[in-house]
């Protein structure tokens, strides 16, 4: 199976070009990653794959399904910026409130809190936490719902040394096989 394909994809903001026929397939279980300069069109790219940018011309498939799907959204983990999350709750509650919009199971967030190494700031407010410890509470939220793909946006930013490492490993694990959802860290 094809976990992402694109077939001449063109993105324009007014006058400028993003993306100008950008192709390229991706299969599943193979780790990939984008490479330019700042204003390459890397964001908007995935942005597209992710369902948050319509596309404009071409062709995109997300795991055999148009992006922003309900059926490409449900097996869709992603981090793209900066993950946002409300201030004054705390980890674990943010989580949670994520888990009651897309409709999983609550009983996942101690775990993947745990493996984002969060778990012993998981009743902090997220205002007290470092940009390096949002990233990780983005990662978390992105892992939720055991995805079959991760899309991943400078997912380094703020990261300290531990942070990088529990990635490395991450990114080095995701076309491992082994327990869904157990398989990212």
């Amino acid at each position: 199976m094809t976990a992402i394909q694109v077939e001449g994809v063109v993105h324009d903001f007014g006058p400028v070009r993003a993306l100008d026929s950008v192709s390229f397939v991706v299969p599943t279980g193979q780790v990939t990653g984008f490479l330019g300069p700042n204003g390459a069109g890397k964001t908007t790219l995935m942005r597209i794959l992710a369902g948050l940018v319509r596309l404009q011309q071409g062709r995109v498939t997300v795991l055999g399904r148009p992006p922003g799907s309900p059926g490409a959204l449900s097996k869709v983990g992603a981090i793209i910026e900066s993950p946002a999350f409300h201030p004054r709750l705390s980890g674990r509650d943010n989580l949670r409130y994520w888990c009651r919009i897309a409709g999983l199971r609550p009983g996942r967030v101690a775990s993947v809190l745990t493996v984002a190494g969060l778990g012993d700031r998981e009743n902090d407010p997220v205002h007290t936490y470092s940009l390096g410890m949002k990233q990780r509470l983005g990662l978390a939220a992105a892992i939720l719902n055991e995805p079959e793909l991760l899309i991943l946006d400078e997912p380094q930013n703020g990261l300290d040394p531990a942070g990088r490492a529990l990635l490395r490993r991450a990114i080095t694990n995701l076309g491992s096989s082994g327990a869904k959802g157990e398989r990212w860290f």
